[in-house]
């Protein structure tokens, strides 16, 4: 048995009793819901025990718990401690992708697709904010989800009420930073007072997670205000461990209209992400064009999606839900598994495994007043094969890391990564044996993949590999997140700002200006070059 316990973390020369399940029985006899999802394979043993012993006694209280069985209750589904992820939408891209896992969830629920419980055991809450309220009046959340009117989304869902005129912030950051400001002034509460996000269910969540844009207004310049005001006024701050806050952001596309004739998408680009830096953990962001460009075999199905996303969205949020998904089963607990038929085995890992932080890696200035979030360039491939080797193995790290990233970077500049294999249990055999031998870590560690072998400086490039058992998959797919990697259309973004910054005299230009000392501290981590 295990020398410690993964529950109370005690290590066995610690305990009073010979065993494991003897301590458990004794320490935490009382706690059968962190029993169940950190020991499912000694559930039985632990509390037929227990129960033996207490009728024999004579002393079972008819008030107390039922004792666990196969199937957890609709109350412990519907709690939301310990799920991944309160997930935010902000403004009119986050609000579509909201809208997409949303649909996602339901059509697994209704094709009664186990994978629907990744969703059910994954969400703690989640909720929409914009500036906009007919885009909001556009969306799956209002119109089924809450059958909400125009009056029911102004106090539920829209940023800065009263404040304007609900048209949306147009391409102007700074106005959707305003609006956000406007609802938490003179000790304003808008999460207590009328949003439809309830404190305790964010306070429950392993992290949360914005899912928004940094083209237009909104999602630019409302959600680093909201992150802060939300580790200010909702999180706890006693805590050892914070807990950690991701951005996904969708980016400008390189060539795409933003890009070459459009400057101020390109500003609000560079702004926003130096400012969500400064606000959040990590940065996962999301590049349109290369969303466009990824192979069908990791678009799921969505039913419906077209009725509530734009036509130009509909395929490129499909691949990114699709790793939302996977990220959000990395950690799903094995107790939500109603009737064991779905048992997720494996390498289970919380959020904040997903990445390490920048002041691990970077010599930290000691002039600058806060350490930037880090950026998780976004993977995931697929493969069909039915049996596996090195050779296949390495088919697949190159659709992940080459054909099937969801946004353009180079793997060889990156810090490290975090990765995922997971699949059917007949295929994770091989698999299995392959990952554990460090074979799929020294493919991922070539030099034509991460090419660990090069560094610079005396920091090593860090592997991490998770592996899971998910039945209800035909396929083995590889998923991960790679850590402050060059980023050519951020690298873009970044001249058309600091030219801006040197030469302009437009308020744009004064905009960029202010968080300069953001954009720097953000961009002087990216690259293998600049690990301490």
């Amino acid at each position: 048995m295990s020398n410690v316990c993964k529950i109370c973390m005690e290590r066995s020369n610690e305990w009073q009793e010979r065993s494991l399940i003897d301590h458990l029985r004794a320490a935490h006899r009382d706690e059968p819901a962190s029993v169940e999802q950190v020991y499912p394979e000694l559930k039985e043993e632990v509390f037929s025990a227990v129960d033996n012993e207490e009728r024999d006694g004579e002393s079972v209280d008819s008030e107390s718990p039922d004792p666990i069985t196969e199937t957890p209750s609709d109350a412990l589904m519907d709690d939301t401690y310990g799920k991944k992820w309160y997930l935010i939408g902000v403004g009119g891209a986050g609000n579509n992708i909201l809208d997409a896992i949303l649909l996602r969830q339901e059509t697994l629920e209704e094709n009664n697709e186990r994978r629907a419980r990744i969703w059910n055991g994954g969400l703690a809450g989640y909720g929409p904010l914009n500036t906009n309220i007919s885009e909001l009046e556009q969306t799956y959340y209002a119109q089924e989800e809450k059958n909400y009117s125009r009056n029911d989304l102004l106090p539920n869902c829209i940023i800065g009420w009263g404040k304007h005129d609900y048209a949306g912030a147009g391409y102007r950051w700074d106005i959707g930073k305003e609006l956000i400001e406007a609802d938490f002034a003179d000790d304003g509460d808008p999460f207590q007072e009328r949003w439809d996000m309830k404190k305790s269910d964010i306070q429950d969540s392993q992290a949360l997670m914005f899912v928004h844009s940094v083209t237009k207004g909104t999602g630019c310049g409302s959600t680093p205000t909201l992150a802060e005001k939300i580790r200010d006024r909702v999180l706890e701050d006693d805590f050892v461990v914070p807990k950690p806050l991701f951005s996904s952001i969708v980016i400008p596309s390189e060539g795409s209209e933003y890009s070459e004739f459009g400057g101020r998408a390109k500003v609000n680009g560079i702004v926003g992400l130096a400012r969500a830096s400064r606000a959040v953990d990590a940065i996962i962001p999301f590049d349109n064009n290369r969303l466009a460009d990824v192979q069908a075999d990791i678009r799921p199905r969505i039913d419906r999606l077209g009725e509530y996303n734009p036509p130009q969205y509909e395929e490129i949020n499909k691949p990114l839900v699709a790793f939302l998904e996977a990220f959000t089963m990395s950690s799903v607990p094995q107790f939500l598994d109603r009737d064991a038929t779905m048992s997720i085995m494996g390498d289970v890992f919380d959020p904040a495994d997903s990445f390490r932080p920048v002041q691990d890696k970077y010599q930290h200035d000691p002039d600058r007043e806060f350490t930037p979030a880090v950026v998780l360039a976004p993977v995931l491939g697929r493969s069909r094969a039915n049996s596996f080797d090195r050779s296949k193995l390495e088919i697949l790290v190159r659709n992940a890391l080459f054909q099937n990233k969801l946004a353009e970077f180079d793997p060889t500049t990156a810090w490290g990564g975090t990765f995922l294999i997971y699949g059917p249990e007949e295929k994770m055999e091989d698999v299995s044996e392959l990952a554990s031998d460090g074979t799929l870590s020294s493919i991922l560690a070539d030099e034509q993949f991460l090419d660990a072998g090069r560094k610079d400086g005396i920091e090593s490039i860090d592997i991490h590999l998770k592996q899971l058992v998910t039945p209800y998959l035909d396929d083995v797919y590889l998923w991960g997140t790679l850590w402050n990697p060059e980023m050519p259309s951020l690298d873009g973004m970044y001249e058309h700002a600091r030219t801006l910054k040197q030469e302009g005299n437009t308020e744009q230009a004064e905009n960029v200006r202010e968080v300069w000392s953001d954009v720097e501290a953000l961009f002087s981590c990216l690259g293998r070059e600049n690990m301490a």
